[in-house]
This record gives C-alpha cells, sequence and structure tokens, in this order.
C-alpha cells in the first residue's frame, strides 16, 4: 500500500524498503527457488511490486521510524474505571432483561395513593369524583393479594406504568399488537392511549413502520378540446436495443399516442422530437411530465415558456399523478419485448402496437383514439366502407370520462383506504429510502419540515436549508422520540463487571523524548 502510495515518485528508479518483517525481506530478496515455499499470499504482494525496482532492507522494530504509533506513551495507566477509562473504546454488555415482579407491583401498589382510595372505595361503596374511571369497572375490580385485579389482569400503578410499557414493548411489536400484548395482562385507565403514543415516540418503530396513508384521489376530467393538455415520459433504455429510450406522448382528450425512440434522454434529442410532433400538431397549452431528464432542466422550461406552454410536474417519485402515459408503458414494453422475441425491427413493431391502440376504441371513451384527435376515419390495413368525417358527441365523450374517472376514483379510495392529509405545514416528516440494502430500515432517519402541503403533495425542507418534494405516501409524521434511556431501570437490572489493572509495556519507551516543564 505505501508503495502503490507514493508510485508517482518511485516508479523508474531503484530505491530501498526497509521494514522490520524478516519474512518479506526474506521472500522478496532471495530467487523464488529457494524462497518458493514461503509464497503464499506474498505472491499477491510480489505481483503487485513487481513494476518496481527495489532491494528490501531488514531493520529492528526498535530503529524503524515508521514504528512510532506504539512507542510514543511513556507513563503509567490510571487503575482500570468501569465508569470511564481513557483505554476503553467500547464493551460489549448484554442487554439488561426488564421484569415486573408481583413483589414489585405490591411494593408499588401501597406506594400508590389513587389504588389506595380505590381500595377503600371498593370496601365502602362511596366513590370519589376523582376515580370516575375506576368506578365505571368497579364491578370488575377485586384486591387480592396487596394487588389490585380487573378481571384477571392486574391493575399497575402509576409509577410502574413507564416500565411496564418498556418491557411489553421489547421486540417492537406494531401498535395493534402492543396493545393486545398489554390487555391480556395488565390493565389502567387510558392504557390503550398510552400504547399508541408510547409507539409514536419509539425511533425504531418510526423508521421502520408504515407510512402516511394515501389522500382521496381528485380526478382531473378531460380538456375541452383535443391536444390541449399532453402528457410526456419516457420509458428505457433498453439495453438489448443499444440502450434506446422512448419517448412517449399522450393526448389527455383523445388517449392519442406518438411514441418515438430516442438515442438519450438529453434536451437536444428530446427537442428534435418536440419540434417534429408540433410542427404537425400545434403547440398545446400545457405539458405534464415528471421530474425526470430533461423536463427537470432550464433548457426544457425555456422552451415551453417561449412558445406559451404551461409546465406541470408530478410529484418526484410519484408516478400515479401522471398515470395515463406511465399506462401506456405497457403497449411500450409488449411491443419492445416482441421485437425481441420475434427478432424483428423493434421501429415496426413499436408503431404496429401504436397503431392499434390509436384505432381501438378506447375502454373509457368508447371511441377510437384517433377519431376524437382528427376528426375522420383513417384506413388501416382491413377494408373501410365508412369513410369521411366522423361527428364526435363532445357531451357524451365528457359524461363517459367523468362517470368513469369517478367510479375508479371511489374503488381507488376505498383500496387504498385514502383519508384526508394527516400532515401539515409545520410538521416534522421523515422520507422513506429510494434505494436501500437488506437490513436498512424503511426510511431515512434524517427529519424535514412541512412547508406546505397540497392534495398530498408536500413540500419539505431540511436544516440546511434544501428544499425537495415528495408525495405523503412516502413520508411519515415523527413526534418526539424517546430516549432508549428513558426506561428507568430498576435495581435489579443493573450489572457490573469485573475491573482490571493495566500495565503499558517496557517496549513502548523507544523513541520517547522526556520534556522538561
Amino acid at each position: 500500500m505505501a508503495v502503490e502510495h507514493f508510485s508517482y515518485f518511485l516508479l523508474g528508479r531503484k530505491f530501498t524498503l526497509r521494514t522490520d518483517a524478516k519474512g518479506v525481506a526474506f521472500i522478496f530478496n532471495r530467487s523464488r527457488e529457494n524462497s518458493k515455499r514461503a509464497l503464499t499470499r506474498a505472491d499477491g504482494w510480489a505481483l503487485r511490486l513487481s513494476p518496481y525496482s527495489y532491494v528490501v532492507e531488514y531493520v529492528k522494530g526498535d530503529d524503524n521510524i515508521a514504528d512510532p504509533s506504539s512507542r510514543l506513551y511513556q507513563g503509567e495507566d490510571e487503575p482500570f474505571d468501569e465508569e470511564s477509562s481513557p483505554w476503553e473504546v467500547a464493551h460489549i454488555e448484554a442487554n439488561a432483561i426488564g421484569f415486573i415482579t408481583d413483589s414489585e407491583v405490591k411494593e408499588y401498589t401501597k406506594k400508590d395513593d389513587t389504588l389506595h382510595e380505590v381500595a377503600e372505595a371498593l370496601n365502602s361503596g362511596e366513590w370519589p369524583k376523582n376515580l370516575g374511571r375506576f368506578q365505571a369497572v368497579s364491578d370488575n375490580l377485586l384486591m387480592k393479594d396487596g394487588m389490585l385485579t380487573k378481571l384477571g389482569c392486574v391493575v399497575i400503578p402509576d409509577q410502574l406504568r413507564h416500565k411496564t410499557l418498556d418491557v411489553a414493548h421489547s421486540g417492537h411489536p406494531s401498535t395493534a399488537k402492543f396493545k393486545s400484548i398489554l390487555r391480556e395482562r395488565v390493565w389502567w385507565p387510558g392504557i390503550a392511549k398510552d400504547a399508541v403514543e408510547w409507539v409514536k415516540a419509539c425511533e425504531t418503530c418510526a423508521l421502520n413502520g408504515r407510512p402516511e396513508k394515501p389522500t382521496p384521489m381528485r380526478r382531473k376530467f378531460a380538456p375541452k378540446t383535443v391536444w390541449e393538455t399532453i402528457a410526456l415520459d419516457f420509458n428505457g433504455p433498453y439495453a438489448r436495443f443499444g440502450g434506446i429510450s422512448i419517448l412517449v406522448i399522450i393526448d389527455y382528450r383523445s388517449r392519442y399516442a406518438i411514441a418515438r425512440p430516442v438515442r438519450s434522454t438529453s434536451f437536444g434529442n428530446t427537442k428534435k422530437i418536440l419540434d417534429d410532433v408540433f410542427n404537425k400538431e400545434g403547440f398545446p397549452e400545457a405539458i405534464k411530465s415528471d421530474n425526470g431528464p430533461p423536463f427537470n432542466g432550464e433548457e426544457y422550461r425555456n422552451y415551453c415558456n417561449i412558445r406559451g406552454i404551461q409546465t406541470v410536474f408530478s410529484t418526484p417519485f410519484f408516478p400515479q399523478q401522471n398515470g395515463l402515459v406511465e399506462n401506456f408503458m405497457k403497449v411500450v414494453n409488449k411491443a419492445m419485448s416482441t421485437a425481441l422475441a420475434r427478432g424483428c425491427d423493434f421501429h415496426e413493431e413499436l408503431q404496429a402496437a401504436v397503431n392499434a391502440h390509436n384505432s381501438a376504441a378506447h375502454t373509457v371513451t368508447r371511441l377510437p383514439p384517433e377519431e376524437v384527435m382528427y376528426g375522420r376515419r383513417i384506413r388501416r390495413g382491413l377494408p373501410l366502407l365508412n369513410r369521411g368525417r366522423v361527428d364526435i358527441d363532445d357531451r357524451l365523450l365528457d359524461m363517459r370520462d367523468s362517470e368513469s374517472k369517478l367510479y375508479s376514483k371511489t374503488l381507488a379510495d376505498e383500496r387504498r383506504g385514502a383519508k384526508p392529509c394527516g400532515v401539515h405545514p409545520g410538521d416534522e416528516v421523515i422520507l422513506e429510502r429510494q434505494a436501500k440494502s437488506k437490513g436498512d430500515t424503511r426510511f431515512d432517519k434524517k427529519r424535514y419540515t412541512v412547508i406546505e402541503e397540497h392534495n398530498g403533495s408536500l413540500l419539505l425542507n431540511d436544516d440546511d436549508g434544501h428544499q425537495v418534494r415528495r408525495h405523503v405516501t412516502q413520508a411519515k409524521k415523527v413526534h418526539n422520540w424517546r430516549n432508549s434511556n428513558d426506561a428507568e431501570p430498576s435495581e435489579e437490572t443493573v450489572t457490573s463487571r469485573p475491573s482490571r489493572s493495566k500495565k503499558v509495556p517496557g517496549y513502548l519507551s523507544d523513541y520517547v523524548q522526556q520534556l522538561d516543564e
């Protein structure tokens, strides 16, 4: 490593390599015939050092100037201290397993004034107003062996509830399972609420939990005219076809699709495709796309601004907001895989798939996209008797579009369990990892502050002032996380390790210079 690090100075000149490893000097300075029995791992070293011209010279460790790190200390160590030791880098300690014993419950029950009042009320039948929550279940309460019980569950004194929650949450069960564990064994007023708050304050549960519920869908109905709003997206790259990508353009009203292959997703290639399409169809009023290249660049924004085109972007990493064009990618993928399987030209297969989509009646409008787009029937490979202009009933098309979207909204909201956004400006959230390995937590620990929220799309700000946008389904609202030392362990759980003394080896006195104070 040292030779390769300084290779700029060593290549092309002969040098001396001084080391206190006799084995290295023996192996590298003798012929391979005499030293081959020692060449195991050193074979790799010899190969890596073969470009250099050098002589290995053995020096004693005491005289090796490269060996001071273990020799520059002089003096005696303090006795080993369990609490703080200057030599202790880390230590492994078995986890203290918490227990709630009957004797502990009895001891704290005696000290708990509230439970003492409950016991007296059970005997007298007179309940003070401050014990209303106990009075509501008084028929199920019973003093037994110095403990208050409720239907076979122990009523935990107030000072012991914190520890009870900590012990029951071992293994970090979900909120539902956590409450189930508690209900089977213990009880106190408000136990369910305390269990929910305990899980919310657990950092481990937050980082591995589920994201926020999706918000109800807001459907955007078809524009009033064709080519008013279009959607763009790239599919690919396809490595088997030279790394090309497919640019897909879809009109929102007619569902008319255009697919063009491009060598790269740079703005230069995209601009050529857009110019060619716009020369035939004209400029739309709005273009909806995701935030990928080249749509996230300044060149694309300037291109649209000059032509009076409004740019609309979906939330990053949330392709559902550009669902019309995303759904068409199934057609593109099928065409490309067909071309690969049959060994034919993908241009022809892709265009055939697009023509089939445009000439078939759409499931929503029940009209072929090309007829809605151009207002006429287009002749394809099959005979066509009724040629000429087609009268499109715009009111019928709008009705079919709205009915279909509202129906799918109802089904999707019910299936996803959608509810109004529970994250508001000022809240803190953590975000899902976009790429993770096995064992990584689902969420990253970094916190963001919500600046604004619109239909589930969150504008977030971190501590450094950087802004990002994410959908609420990729975020999780966080609370003040509980410190792992908040569990207040009892005296029985405190562990100790035997102490030992340390003595610095004598050979560490090398290379030490005594300084006068």
